[in-house]
């Protein structure tokens, strides 16, 4: 599963990296760790604008919900969209037709379990870029307020090996897109071969995972703390080969 970001690159480096404008209404600040379950605004690039980054809120709220109760409800159990049922699940199949997004991040968060417990890890490039995890994302209009609301899940899939021996319980992981299958994703949604081929490539040659502080699990942790990002040394994790 996936339910912690880390986005800290500016938006100029956003604009290089995904070939698209901000949005008027874009705000980033250094955000070192994102929670979903605060229910934040993330940038988003939607195949229905390929060329504007925009803040789009975590929690995928369908079209179809009646009222604002029910797209609290929905909206927490729509974090994450796995890719085997998307196409079953009534909250997502309409959407993977019509209304897929890049979610743009510079890392995500996953806990490995040894010894009973649990140990938070950083994913990033080693490259140091930005880079897309698949999404899918809504249109919904707010009956209490008259005002559309856009929303967005993370599509997830099984880990491949580097991913399965950090998020070592649930073995899922978010789907990473490549740069060259980004604008794929975008155009049309992407079969299951295509996409054991993208997460084939995502070894330890491409992406960099390491430890970090448990602090990022704190209720009150401040996200804005680029220390957060720190690599932190865990002895039992040194004595056991991790």
């Amino acid at each position: 599963m996936c339910y912690s970001l880390s986005l800290y690159s500016d938006i100029h480096t956003l604009i290089r990296r995904f070939n698209a404008q901000p949005a008027k209404n874009l705000s980033l600040g250094n955000r070192y760790y994102i929670s979903a379950f605060t229910f934040p605004e993330v940038p988003v690039i939607t195949n229905q604008a390929p060329g504007l980054i925009q803040p789009l809120r975590w929690g995928l709220v369908p079209g179809w919900v009646k009222d604002g109760a029910k797209a609290r409800e929905i909206s927490q159990k729509t974090l994450n969209a796995r890719f085997e049922t998307l196409r079953q699940r009534v909250s997502f199949k309409k959407a993977l037709t019509e209304r897929r997004c890049l979610v743009l991040v510079d890392g995500f968060f996953e806990f490995r379990e040894v010894g009973g417990r649990k140990y938070p890890y950083f994913i990033c490039m080693k490259s140091g870029e930005p880079f897309a995890l698949a999404g899918l994302w809504g249109a919904w209009k707010n009956p209490g307020t008259g005002q559309e609301e856009r929303t967005f899940t993370i599509v997830t899939i099984p880990a491949n090996p580097l991913l399965a021996s950090i998020h070592n319980t649930k073995k899922r992981m978010p789907l990473i897109l490549t740069p060259d299958i980004e604008r794929e994703w975008l155009a049309r949604p992407l079969e299951e071969k295509e996409i054991r081929k993208v997460t084939g490539r995502l070894d330890d040659k491409v992406l960099h995972a390491y430890p970090v502080s448990r602090a990022i699990a704190s209720r009150n942790v401040d996200g804005s703390r680029m220390e957060l990002l720190d690599s932190h040394d865990y002895p039992e994790l040194e004595e056991e080969g991790q």
